[in-house]
């Protein structure tokens, strides 16, 4: 089976051109066991331009300003304004460390939960009437967090491809609910235990070990997505 000698994709002998590049056959095809070098085309990062930040640092400050305007020019206080109030400053906030710290993912993740623990503790604050802070939206928002950074430091520790971090990710995710429905059933029964989440967990496994055989076969197979799936 010929190689196109253009971009490394194997083709059918059925085919004229090449499937992905569009190469003619004839003038660019080698065969399978010729050496094929495709050069890495290497694409610049996207650059976050600083005026989105300045930008939505503007609509939110305008924004903070109506809200406040419009509640203390009736009341002279501030009553129902509280929750838009912090809302706007917790978007605020979340936009900031995610323009300040992108390229530091341990820290941007750790900024961002303490950023939306704040959020949901005011929250919690501003409706007296039911305390739900400590004992429901505090462990969720943990176990998230938790996960979250142990999959980015399983993924950037061992250096894994894109199916094998799929995989893990899927796995988080079933082990996320486990946490969801224990925290659940103890926020309001005041019991620990676990019924559905373990149906959902044995659902999500196979869907992991699915990415891992993927990534198995590509790796023995020798060739990357691009010339497996011929895409």
């Amino acid at each position: 089976m010929p190689i196109c000698k253009n971009c490394g994709v194997e083709i059918e002998a059925a085919h004229s051109f090449c499937p992905l590049c569009g190469t003619p056959i004839g003038s660019k095809a080698i065969k399978q066991d010729e050496k094929v070098t495709v050069k890495p085309s290497f694409e610049k990062p996207a650059v976050l331009h600083p005026w989105f930040f300045e930008l939505f640092t503007f609509f939110s400050l305008a924004s903070a300003i109506i809200v406040f305007a419009v509640d203390f020019a009736y009341v002279a206080n501030l009553t129902w304004s509280r929750i838009p109030l912090i809302s706007i400053v917790f978007s605020w906030l979340l936009v900031f460390i995610i323009h300040k710290f992108k390229k530091r993912p341990y820290l941007l993740i750790t900024l961002g939960m303490i950023d939306f623990f704040i959020f949901l503790w005011f929250l919690d604050r501003f409706i007296p009437a039911y305390s739900w802070f400590l004992n429901l939206a505090f462990p969720i928002i943990l176990a998230i967090g938790i996960l979250f950074l142990l999959v980015i430091l399983w993924v950037r520790s061992f250096n894994l491809s894109s199916l094998s971090a799929l995989s893990v990710g899927t796995l988080a995710i079933g082990i996320f609910l486990v946490c969801l429905e224990v925290i659940l059933n103890r926020f309001s029964h005041n019991k620990i235990f676990i019924s559905w989440s373990v149906v959902a967990f044995a659902c999500i496994l196979p869907v992991s070990g699915l990415f891992l055989y993927f990534q198995f076969r590509i790796n023995k197979k020798g060739s990357d997505f691009k010339k497996y799936f011929h895409l």
